[in-house]
Order: structure tokens, then sequence, then C-alpha cells
């Protein structure tokens, strides 16, 4: 027991608020919209992830990134990327069906990992004199670069091990 008291964590409140957002959310986002629209804004996640990191934004529009602090802008960006490749997916052939099985243990780690898919790419946009008044804990769960490979990585492992069989 004394060693449990030992253990210093150093975590803010912030942190603690990203980590419930992060186990909250992602239960909130499974029962909210499914396991299939879930996994088409992952979808959506990588493919704006993509993108953001390909197209040379910053030569695109200079006007809005004059400002060294302007990561707002790419925040915007990202989360506006998902949005219309989910609603493109959506309407394509990937598109949900309408009798949705409900499987909670999927769409529970669905809603988690793109949760936490999202906070490591608002990690990578953010500047780094905010970046540096988290605590380690925070940084090594989202901004280390081996975190950021595997919150990309762990998804697709799970999707390829609990995919429908038809």
């Amino acid at each position: 027991m004394t060693q449990l008291a030992a253990v210093n964590l150093n975590i803010t409140s912030w942190e603690i608020i990203i980590f419930a957002f992060l186990f909250a959310g992602g239960f909130l986002l499974g029962l909210m919209l499914g396991k299939d629209k879930l996994f088409l804004i992952l979808l959506g996640s990588y493919v704006s992830s993509a993108l953001l990191s390909i197209v040379p934004i910053k030569k695109l529009l200079p006007a809005f990134f004059k400002a060294e602090g302007n990561f707002v802008v790419m925040i915007v960006l990202f989360l506006l990327l998902i949005g219309i490749v989910y609603f493109l997916f959506s309407k394509s052939v990937l598109r949900v069906k309408r009798k949705v099985k409900r499987e909670f243990f999927q769409t529970f780690f669905y809603g988690i990992f793109l949760i936490g898919i999202i906070v490591s790419m608002i990690f990578s946009f953010l500047p780094q004199d905010l970046i540096s008044q988290f605590s380690s804990l925070p940084l090594q769960v989202f901004n280390a670069s081996l975190a950021r490979i595997l919150w990309f990585v762990i998804p697709l492992i799970f999707i390829g091990i609990f995919r429908n069989k038809k």
C-alpha cells in the first residue's frame, strides 16, 4: 500500500479530462452511432490525416498561417475533413446498413480508437510551448512517436481480427 502512495503521477485536472473524454466519449459514441458509422468515421480520420500530411495546406492557404500559433486552423480542417470523408463514404458503396446489430464490445473500442486518433492528431498540431505544459503521461499516451504509430496501427489490427465473416 505504501508503494501505491509513493507513486506520483503528476496528473493535472485537464489531463484527467482528456482520459475521461477518451473512455466516456468512446462509450457514448458507440451507443449513439453504432459500429458501422463509427467505422466510417474512423476510416475518415485515416483519410483526413493522410490528406493533411500530403497536401501542403500552409502553402495553399498562406493567409491562415501567417501567425505561428495558428494551430486551430489545422485542427478545424482535420475535423472538417473527417466530416466530409464520412459524408462521402456514407453515400457511396460503404454506406451504412439500415438494420444495425449492436455489438457493444466492438463499438466501445471503435469509439476509443476514434477519440484516441483524433486526440493524437490534435497533439501533433499543437505548438511546442503548449505541449510542454502537459505532464509526461498524456504526452507518452498521445504525442510520443510510438504512441502515434500505435494509435494508427492497433485499430487496423482490431478491425482485421473482429471483421464480419460472411
